[in-house]
C-alpha cells in the first residue's frame, strides 16, 4: 500500500488521521483498506462531519444562519462546557509525552460529547416552542463554540479539515492561548448557508474495487 494511492482513495487529511490515530508511538502499526474505511466512516464522516453539518443546518433552519448566545443555560450544558474548556490541557499533556494518538482521542471525545449533547437537548423539540427560542439559540451557540475550539486544536493534525470547518462557521483562527476560553465566537455571526460535507461516507466495495484497479 502506497501513501499516494491512499490519498487518491481517501484524501490527504483522512490518511493523516489514520496514521496519527492508529499508529502507536515507537511501535509497529498495521494498515488495511478495511480498517481505513471503518475509521473514515465512523470517526470522520459520522462523528465529525455529521456534527458540523447538523450544527450548521439547524442554525440555518431555525435562525437563518445567525448564531446568537442568548445566555439561557441549563445543567446539561455544564459537562459539555467543562470538556471544551479542558480539552486543550489534555491535548497538551498527551503531546508532551509524544502520545499523538491519545491527543487526537481527546479531541474526538469533545466531538462525540457534542453529538450526545444534541441528543440530550433535542433542538428540533425546542424549535416547536416559541418560548424556548432563546434556549435553542444557546444550544446552537454552544455547539458552534465547541466546534471552533475543536477545529483549532485539530489544525496541526488535519489542517485542511480545520480550515474547512472554520470557513463554514465563518470563524477566524484563534491563538493557542485562547483555546481554554469558552464564548469567543462572536454572537450574531452568520454561518454559511450552504454547508458542504467534510467527509462523504464510503462504500467499502467501491473503495476496494478502485484500490484493485490501482495495482
Amino acid at each position: 500500500i502506497y501513501a499516494d494511492d491512499l490519498v487518491d482513495l481517501f484524501g490527504v487529511d483522512a490518511v493523516r488521521y489514520y496514521l496519527l490515530s492508529e499508529m502507536p508511538h515507537a511501535q509497529d502499526g498495521s494498515i488495511s483498506y478495511d480498517t481505513m474505511i471503518e475509521r473514515y466512516n465512523s470517526d470522520l464522516a459520522n462523528t465529525l462531519g455529521n456534527l458540523v453539518n447538523r450544527t450548521i443546518s439547524m442554525t440555518n433552519k431555525y435562525f437563518d444562519g445567525v448564531v446568537t448566545n442568548a445566555g439561557v443555560s441549563e445543567e446539561v450544558d455544564e459537562e459539555l462546557l467543562a470538556i471544551a474548556k479542558n480539552v486543550k490541557a489534555k491535548v497538551d499533556e498527551k503531546m508532551d509525552g509524544l502520545h499523538i494518538a491519545d491527543a487526537i482521542t481527546e479531541l474526538f471525545t469533545l466531538f462525540k460529547r457534542c453529538n450526545k449533547y444534541i441528543d440530550e437537548t433535542m433542538p428540533w423539540a425546542l424549535a416547536k416552542d416559541e418560548a424556548k427560542k432563546d434556549r435553542l439559540a444557546t444550544v446552537l451557540y454552544n455547539l458552534t463554540e465547541c466546534l471552533c475550539i475543536g477545529a483549532e486544536l485539530l489544525f496541526p493534525f488535519l489542517p485542511e479539515t480545520s480550515d474547512r470547518i472554520l470557513a463554514q462557521l465563518n470563524a477566524s483562527h484563534r491563538s493557542y492561548e485562547e483555546l481554554d476560553q469558552f464564548g469567543l465566537y462572536p454572537s450574531g455571526n452568520k454561518v454559511t448557508d450552504k454547508p458542504e460535507p467534510l467527509f462523504a461516507r464510503l462504500d467499502a466495495k467501491e473503495v476496494v474495487e478502485r484500490a484493485g484497479a490501482m495495482l
